[in-house]
């Protein structure tokens, strides 16, 4: 079963993620937190719980995302070592950031 597959099919909550921290598979899991005030405040009056993850491991990390009821990977980046896992942290935060400023735009 794959990671992805593996979520529930909701936003995770702060000890669901903290669990997956625990994970032999998983190295890092961190909720991708809003960009700005207004997105906090809009987060904080939706369902509790995060909707964008990072989740590393030794060879990769990947951005996901929870949309319209599921989670899918955003961006994914294999790493070579510890020295490209900030890059590709960045990078996968930033995909999952603009994923959702994508679909936040498409529904206005």
């Amino acid at each position: 079963m794959s990671l992805v597959a593996s979520l529930p099919g909701r936003p995770l909550t702060d000890g669901e993620i903290a669990s997956l921290n625990r994970a032999d598979s998983v190295e890092l899991a961190v909720a991708v937190e809003s960009d700005t005030d207004s997105e906090a405040a809009e987060a904080n009056a939706a369902d509790a719980g995060a909707e964008g993850l990072l989740v590393a491991t030794d060879s990769w990390v990947k951005g996901i995302d929870f949309l319209g009821g599921a989670w899918e990977v955003v961006e994914s980046v294999d790493i070579e070592g510890d020295e490209d896992r900030y890059d590709a942290l960045r990078a996968c935060e930033d995909a999952v950031r603009a994923n959702r400023s994508d679909t936040a735009a498409g529904a206005e």
